[in-house]
């Protein structure tokens, strides 16, 4: 029993590793493409600025006009300082309540392994056999 158990234990491990790997490779193109994105959004938010103040410094004078562009600027700084911090409040995750859950679902596994063994082991020792072969190709 030991051995099946290893078995679909590596199984999963090496899984549950391809997957994170493959999530990794997508989540980093996905920031990367989100960092240019951004890149251009700023640049052209930083034109649209430099056009609000040229239009206010011929409206007004050009004093009224900086200091109108750079209120708006720290007005919506301050607004999206605190909406950044109020989100990251509200997404706070206590590490010892996630070991506790994956350790209750660990435990939760193995019971049901071992219930499984002891009615089917000559079909579950076929499967982890067949599992193991496989596995074995994807080298």
């Amino acid at each position: 029993m030991s051995l099946i158990r290893t078995l679909l234990l590596t199984a999963a491990v090496r899984q549950g590793a391809d997957g994170a790997k493959r999530r990794l490779q997508r989540g980093l193109v996905r920031a990367a493409i989100l960092a240019v994105a951004g890149l251009l959004m700023l640049g052209g938010l930083i034109f649209f600025i430099v056009v609000a103040h040229d239009a206010l410094a011929d409206w007004l004078d050009p004093l009224s006009a900086k200091l109108i562009c750079g209120g708006v600027l720290l007005v919506a700084g301050v607004i999206l300082f605190a909406i950044g911090r109020y989100a990251r409040r509200s997404r706070t995750v206590h590490p010892q309540a996630t070991a506790a859950a994956v350790g209750d679902a660990a435990a939760a596994i193995t019971d049901d392994i071992e219930g499984a063994l002891s009615r089917n082991a000559g079909a579950l020792t076929i499967g982890a056999f067949v599992l193991g072969l496989l596995l074995s190709r994807r080298r």
